[in-house]
């Protein structure tokens, strides 16, 4: 048990993953508790392996320098240990954490940042929850509040554009707005709601799927989402930014998440690439698919401030009507 616990980066006193008040995940015996409210990937066969996978797709990348940086001068580089075991894994995307099996102290309510301040790197660290160190993505992001996440680099002001566009076609979608250098995303999850990404559900394999894949999940739903990439020339909706919404109490997945993180908008620019190309052929499989895209490409044709998304959905109108 003392090999398992130290491959998964945690101590070897007995830990297990809860969420909200329910335990989930006895970590030490590789054992599930609770199937209905445990993370997707684990539902269907649980292992020490799985289980190490769903921790590192919550960690923040080493690119995002705002959370390194928060990282190193708490932690040290690299002690991941260090870290699961202080902030307990929190997030601010979900209601996971873990906590000393026999430990009958700690409350999610007394813990969560849902709940309680975190630590934002102003003070001397005292053991709060650091949520900036479990938000998961390439850019410069960090958690200003519960409800803020703040982005910097490039190409982030394209989102506020994509956001707009998106919720005046009554897309459901993060809401994005300007800061400072940078953007806020306004959080869609709270104590109730949580978000699951696709790489961490088990639903699909996140290196192996396409559009098929996706309107089999969603149906109408993903796509809205594979039309508006397609508009927005899109090309990074991996795994790791969309997924599901789930019921934070008793797990039961309710619906496609809002849409988020459109940063490589513009990825493609002309009128001939995939992207477009696809949307326009899957237009085409069913009458309700088509009245969406003429809906929506007739939208963003006719409020776009980007004159790269207008043109790219008067072309998918061209090819329609």
């Amino acid at each position: 048990m003392q090999v398992i616990m130290r491959r998964l980066n945690f101590s070897n006193t007995a830990k297990v993953l809860y969420l909200k008040d329910t335990p989930v995940y006895d970590i030490e015996n590789d054992i599930l508790l609770d199937k209905q409210r445990a993370p997707g990937i684990l539902q269907n066969y649980a292992s020490p392996d799985l289980f190490k996978m769903w921790l590192k797709l919550r960690y923040s990348s080493n690119t995002n320098t705002l959370a390194r940086v928060l990282k190193g001068v708490t932690f040290g580089q690299g002690n991941r240990a260090l870290i699961n075991e202080k902030t307990r894994i929190f997030s601010l995307s979900d209601c996971y954490w873990i906590a000393d099996k026999y430990d009958n102290t700690v409350t999610f309510e007394n813990m969560s940042p849902y709940f309680n301040d975190f630590w934002k790197g102003v003070n001397e660290y005292a053991g709060e929850a650091v949520p900036t160190l479990y938000a998961n993505g390439a850019l410069h992001k960090c958690w200003l509040s519960s409800t803020d996440l703040y982005k910097c680099g490039d190409n982030v002001n394209i989102e506020i554009e994509c956001s707009r566009l998106a919720r005046l076609c009554q897309i459901p979608c993060a809401e994005v707005v300007k800061h400072d250098k940078g953007i806020v995303v306004k959080n869609f999850t709270s104590k109730d709601i949580m978000l699951e990404s696709i790489d961490i559900s088990g639903r699909l394999d996140p290196d192996d799927f396409d559009e098929t894949d996706i309107l089999e999940l969603f149906g109408c739903d993903g796509f809205r989402m594979i039309l508006l990439d397609a508009i927005f020339g899109n090309g990074d909706r991996h795994a790791g930014n969309f997924g599901y919404l789930r019921d934070a109490n008793t797990g039961e997945y309710l619906s496609m998440a809002p849409l988020y993180d459109f940063d490589h908008a513009l990825d493609a620019t002309g009128l001939t690439d995939y992207l477009l190309l696809d949307a326009i052929d899957i237009s085409k499989l069913n009458e309700h698919y088509k009245e969406e895209a003429i809906r929506i490409g007739t939208i963003i044709a006719n409020n776009t401030f980007n004159e790269v998304f207008r043109k790219r959905a008067s072309c998918i109108l061209k090819n329609l009507i």
